[in-house]
């Protein structure tokens, strides 16, 4: 027993340091590319992207943690009785 939960602490710490990359989003967020781009300009509180290197044309990502507290944001917002 202790040593599945310690593999779900390990899942639950590299989900913490992944990295989503757009067509990762697209699956997950149900969003085509351009509305993606789209929130991270006009919505605040949508994640910013990182750049994955240090030229201007570098890989871009988001991070997992911050989209799924984005999702449970959204969740809960969605979820409140009028």
């Amino acid at each position: 027993m202790k040593n599945c939960l310690s593999s779900i602490e390990t899942m639950g710490n590299q989900m913490k340091n992944r990295i989503l990359r757009y067509s990762d989003l697209e699956t997950q967020l149900g969003m085509n590319r351009v509305t993606i781009w789209r929130r991270t300009r006009t919505d605040p509180t949508f994640p910013r992207p990182i750049r994955l290197g240090n030229s201007r044309n570098a890989a871009i990502g988001f991070l997992a943690e911050e989209i799924e507290a984005w999702i449970a944001q959204q969740a809960a917002t969605a979820r409140v009785v009028r």
